[in-house]
């Protein structure tokens, strides 16, 4: 059984999520992004985040299969002292296995703009391939073909471009393009160079 961790950045901390974020997560999740985008249920229900809290979460962590985490970002008062942690975002490495893992997020809209799911993903990263984590090989991150800022994290944490498979993925009840990128744990973790136009928005 694998317990959770807690990593923490400048900005952040990440944490499994428990059932006092389900309100938070229940909230973020009606941004119509994180629905376009992510595989979250939609329409999302406070019953959604409770399951997702309840029996996926804990059920990964305990397998070692996924690793989830609450992006949570720290407040600060005027006076520069810790005043507490918001839950702005969800950050995890899933379908680990012999050595391999697929990494994938979502932030509110509230936190966009500031830098803080790199920060978040660069830390995951850094623990996937460490011996304190599962000491991964290769993490994988996939998207629906022009969801370009989460391609913009992904390139910002070193990933590399992959690919485009043709109706590779679903999207909700369509096939539909899908962007891939890797990175291994041997590769350098600074911007990635050779990602096609169309996922850096231009």
């Amino acid at each position: 059984m694998t317990e959770p961790v807690v990593l923490r950045t400048a900005r952040l901390e990440l944490s499994a999520p428990v059932a006092d974020d389900v309100d938070a997560i229940t909230a973020a999740c009606q941004d119509p992004a994180i629905q376009r985008w992510t595989t979250v249920p939609s329409p999302y229900t406070r019953e959604d985040a409770e399951n997702f809290v309840n029996s996926y979460v804990t059920a990964g962590w305990a397998a070692g299969t996924a690793r989830t985490w609450a992006v949570r970002r720290r407040r600060v008062d005027v006076d520069v002292h810790v005043d507490g942690l918001e839950l702005v975002g969800m950050v995890g490495l899933e379908g680990i296995h012999e050595g391999a893992g697929e990494i994938g997020y979502w932030l509110a809209p509230a936190a966009r703009g500031d830098g803080l799911m790199p920060e978040a993903v660069a830390a995951v990263i850094d623990y996937g391939f460490s011996l304190d984590g599962p000491a991964l090989a290769r993490i994988v991150w996939r998207a629906l073909a022009g969801n370009v800022p989460s391609a913009s994290v992904a390139r910002r944490a070193g990933l590399r471009f992959e690919g485009t498979r043709r109706l590779g993925a679903v999207d909700r009840t369509r096939r539909a393009d899908e962007w891939t990128a890797a990175i291994l744990e041997t590769d350098d973790r600074s911007p990635a160079d050779g990602w096609p136009a169309e996922t850096l928005g231009s």
